[in-house]
């Protein structure tokens, strides 16, 4: 039961160490920024041509945020693998 209570705890710290990253993924010429929690923190469009494509826009949208929580993702994993490994012979 103390072993379940201390792994509880530390996966909070690390869910709350996580909050505070950000992760930026660009594709296409749309830049996504997200926080740890996988909240997205800002947009920005940063190629003209897409702006005038609505298709070729929300397909870039997509592909970047799925990027950027995919890596917010394996950040998560790593550190999960850093912190708690040892405890899972890991």
């Amino acid at each position: 039961m103390f072993d379940k209570l201390k792994m509880m705890n530390q996966a909070r710290s690390m869910q709350k160490k996580m909050e505070g990253e950000t992760f930026t993924e660009e594709f296409q010429g749309v830049q996504i920024v997200i926080n740890g929690k996988q909240e997205v923190l800002d947009v920005n469009v940063n190629n003209e041509e897409l702006l005038s494509d609505k298709n070729k826009l929300e397909g870039a949208f997509k592909d970047a945020i799925n990027n950027a929580v995919r890596k917010s993702q394996m950040a998560m994993a790593e550190k999960m693998k850093e912190e708690m490994g040892g405890m899972f012979g890991m």
